[in-house]
């Protein structure tokens, strides 16, 4: 999303509306017979940097609340019937509250029911959900187990998580997670 910055040098060089992009939409130095466009580039600026963002013609998938209660009643029932695909997606409707209340504890479950499968975006996203304590206390050694085999299943941030949990860690807590690393077995 493009968003701006109006700058107005205090004195009187230049007006700049500037995107996030880097480009340059206007610059405008004061003197001469253009000194009377100032208010006009100064709103057309303002527009840029102020209102345009404003606009958003993609909602993404649940934008709408109807659109999202579709959804989540299309997901349920293979989520329940166990399709760790379903259960990741409604698990992030719950995380999200797209279409439901957001429910923390609600989302960790659809996202353990999923890791336990071997879905390993469920696993990353169980694993924040340790790491920050939402829906779930927080357990820097199931964190760490987590990203682990979400890390070991090709997910490349989970390696980064991973790193940035064993910091947190003792020798012996990170032992603990490498151990149970070991005894895990994917449920089918």
């Amino acid at each position: 999303m493009a968003s701006g910055v109006l700058t107005y040098d205090p004195y009187g060089l230049m007006v700049i509306c500037e995107f996030y992009w880097g480009i340059d939409l206007f610059w405008y130095r004061r003197g001469g017979s253009m000194k009377r466009h100032l208010p006009f580039v100064a709103g057309v600026a303002f527009l840029c940097a102020c209102l345009i963002p404003l606009y958003t013609p993609f909602q993404g998938i649940c934008g709408e609340p109807e659109i999202s209660e579709t959804i989540l009643r299309e997901n349920l029932l293979p989520a329940q019937q166990g399709d760790p695909q379903a259960q990741l997606f409604v698990g992030y409707l719950y995380e999200t509250g797209q279409g439901v209340t957001r429910n923390y504890v609600t989302a960790a479950q659809w996202y353990h029911k999923a890791a336990e499968q071997g879905n390993t975006i469920a696993q990353s996203q169980l694993g924040n959900m340790y790491r920050l304590g939402k829906g779930v206390p927080q357990s820097y050694i199931l964190a760490y187990m987590w990203f682990d085999l979400a890390a070991k299943g090709g997910i490349a941030n989970a390696k980064d998580m991973r790193r940035i949990v064993a910091c947190k860690m003792s020798p012996a807590e990170i032992a603990e997670a490498k151990r149970m690393i070991q005894e895990w077995k994917p449920r089918r």
